[in-house]
């Protein structure tokens, strides 16, 4: 039974008849979700910047929070699929299990279809990237995976146990470790990435005895990405006062997730070791298959 409510803020699943300017604007979010299939699901800051991009959508915070309140609206209507869009969400830790023994021997099979090795073995970094929205780390796992590469949320680097972790990761690895960052092109951005790269490389440094254990570089935003696609910039919030920040400001979503997809896949073949990634793959189709032929029916 689907609920409806008399007052303003809906809940559940909520019958919604829009006026014609908001059906035009769904329409458009639907043309954007089509545009970016394969980069499902967007952020809803990343819908908000191909509207303002693409669509003549108005770029103010106001607009922004506008856009919300019809994703919120839409979704809940059934016009745009609730799968389609990313937002923070819960964090699960799960104790697992199988229904039976057929259940377990099927998840092995599986697991044998599935067989991959460490692509990044024989690399001369081992290479992590982080993400700054933690609603991006879906798109660009999708680009990193076949490489290898794990993708962190970022945003929560100001904390001392996230750079702990980070630091006993790295020191734990036989080759160095490269981090590849995106986030955002503001004070608050780039001062929390300057700090957890210093106190990581200190931590690091603490505890391994190659001095270049860890190196960091930024992938998107840069200054001359924000030249060469024209990405729209905004003033530094008032409030944020980190730094001497001179020019404007430009958020990660600013990118179109195809064009970031297409920076991050050049960041890192231009850093791997392509001939040894292939050579790895061919012995990894080999075991898969040994594996598959040697796996007992049920």
């Amino acid at each position: 039974m689907i609920a409806t409510y008399p007052h303003h803020r809906v809940r559940g699943l909520a019958p919604w008849r829009p006026q014609k300017a908001t059906l035009a604007v769904i329409s458009q979010i639907q043309a954007v979700l089509a545009e970016y299939e394969d980069h499902l699901p967007l952020t809803c800051r990343q819908i908000f910047y191909r509207l303002v991009g693409a669509h003549g959508f108005a770029k103010t915070e106001d607009d922004y929070k506008r856009l919300l309140e019809i994703l919120n609206r839409a979704r809940r209507s059934g016009q745009i699929a609730f799968e389609a869009i990313r937002d923070d969400g819960t964090t699960a830790n799960l104790p697992g299990g199988f229904t039976d023994q057929a259940d377990f021997w099927a998840t092995c099979l599986e697991a044998a279809e599935e067989y991959r090795r460490d692509r990044l073995d024989g690399q001369p970094h081992w290479i992590e990237v982080w993400v700054e929205a933690a609603g991006m780390v879906p798109q660009i796992a999708r680009v990193v995976h076949l490489y290898g590469v794990g993708v962190y949320s970022s945003g929560g680097f100001d904390s001392l146990s996230a750079k702990w972790e980070a630091a006993q990761r790295i020191v734990a690895r036989p080759q160095p470790t490269l981090v590849l960052h995106i986030g955002d092109y503001d004070p608050s951005g780039v001062s929390i990435f300057d700090s957890a790269e210093a106190d990581v490389t200190q931590l690091v440094a603490d505890q391994a005895e190659d001095p270049g254990a860890v190196t960091f570089q930024r992938v998107a935003v840069t200054p001359e990405q924000i030249a060469r696609y024209g990405l729209p910039e905004a003033p530094p919030k008032a409030r944020d006062r980190r730094g001497d920040w001179t020019g404007g400001t430009v958020q990660a979503e600013a990118l179109p997730p195809a064009v970031l997809a297409r920076e991050v896949k050049e960041a890192l073949r231009a850093r791997l070791n392509l001939s040894t990634l292939r050579d790895l793959m061919e012995i990894e189709a080999r075991d898969r298959d040994a594996l598959l032929g040697s796996f007992p029916s049920f």
